[in-house]
């Protein structure tokens, strides 16, 4: 994990002088493909519940202790933890003291920067951080996200098999945990557990992830197929003396009828669906957008009330609205004048919605023929950074 010192701790805070608007980052941020909105919803599901993720990541024969025979449904994962050694007890006792966090929001800007560092990894085949000789902050911000953030990271791993393969990596932090090196893995957990750590990290609120899966030939250390990159980052807006990380409503609009899982599946997005986002009390249209082109949405909840009760309708699925309302918490960031007190910022967390579409009557031969053109993918493991 590389969380970068806030923003807030290297600039003179003078309040009152300026009013900072949240930067229209849209212009030439790119959608998610559907395999990275994929990625996205599963961490999400993570972050949302995490008890409930170690069991769509891990099979244990007895809860808590051991892992079963098949010890993950995905053959990827299964290798791994083998080959080191992960202790089934060790990840069960560590995962109970994840709590969980709001949602995380899509942010092309951070996916475009997390595309050219795995370029770079691809490049010098090799998987390390500042390959590119610039500071985490100076590669984000280059790469066009705003000044006024909060909190930068980056996670890293350079031989993803598929998406669950390499979310599950960074989930369970496998590898050599270095209590005895040059005698085994020890745990097989990396010691800390940092993407785990930052996958749950509560004050990050917007994530890129960037792939790179060509130009892999004859490389020795960088050879995917999927070279990952996530960015992760939070920003702030200043109005008078407050300073405000706004809420984001994200999540999807799916059809389920690649894997009739209930759950998002590459191919299943639905572009273009509308959302819209009312009041609850009054029904007043308070926001709207629609989704992209992966069937995500982001939406900027700026201006909306913690503890007001909202609702988000998606009309074109046929179910009914979602309520919801926003949590908001203070966050103090250190200020770097010296003397001078830190810095409140209020923190209104992000918020999760999923919508599957109605399937049409007359639907169930239209599920059978893509479940039968759905495939899936192979390959080996590596440990990552």
């Amino acid at each position: 994990m590389a969380i970068q010192p806030s923003k807030l701790t290297q600039m003179a805070v003078r309040f009152g002088i300026a009013i900072f608007l949240w930067a229209d980052q849209s212009a030439s941020a790119a959608d998610p493909t559907n395999v990275q909105q994929y990625w996205l919803e599963l961490i999400n599901r993570m972050r949302i519940d995490p008890a409930a993720e170690l069991e769509n990541l891990t099979n244990y024969s007895v809860p808590g202790t051991s892992f079963a025979p098949s010890s993950s449904d995905d053959p990827f994962v299964r290798q791994a933890l083998a080959y080191y050694g992960t202790s089934a007890s060790t990840l069960a006792s560590q995962w109970t003291s994840l709590t969980p966090a709001s949602a995380l929001a899509w942010n092309g800007l951070l996916s475009n920067t997390a595309v050219t560092y795995s370029n770079v990894m691809v490049n010098l085949d090799t998987q390390a951080h500042d390959l590119d000789g610039q500071t985490l902050d100076s590669r984000i911000l280059n790469g066009g996200y705003t000044a006024q953030y909060l909190e930068l990271g980056e996670a890293l791993f350079a031989t993803t098999e598929n998406a669950f393969h390499g979310h599950a990596a960074f989930a369970i932090d496998w590898g050599d945990d270095d209590t005895n090196p040059g005698n085994g893995f020890g745990t097989g957990i990396q010691n800390p557990a940092s993407h785990r750590l930052d996958l749950m990290f509560e004050n990050y609120k917007e994530i890129g992830i960037g792939f790179q899966t060509e130009s892999l030939f004859g490389k020795v250390n960088v050879t995917g197929p999927i070279v990952t990159t996530q960015h992760f980052a939070s920003q702030f807006r200043q109005v008078g003396l407050t300073y405000v990380a706004d809420a984001i409503l994200t999540g999807s609009v799916y059809a389920d009828t690649v894997l009739n899982d209930q759950f998002y599946t590459p191919g299943e997005g639905v572009a273009s669906a509308a959302l819209f986002v009312y009041n609850d009390t009054t029904n007043a249209l308070v926001k709207s957008g629609a989704t992209n082109s992966a069937g995500g949405f982001n939406i900027l909840l700026d201006g909306l009330i913690a503890g007001q009760t909202y609702r988000v309708e998606a009309p074109s699925t046929g179910l009914a609205a979602q309520t919801f309302s926003i949590n908001s918490r203070t966050v103090l960031y250190g200020n770097s004048v010296p003397g001078n007190p830190d810095v409140p910022v209020t923190y209104y967390d992000n918020v999760y919605a999923a919508f599957e579409m109605v399937p049409e009557p007359g639907s169930a031969f239209l599920v059978a023929l893509a479940a039968a053109w759905f495939g899936g993918s192979a390959s080996r493991r590596r440990k990552h950074a």
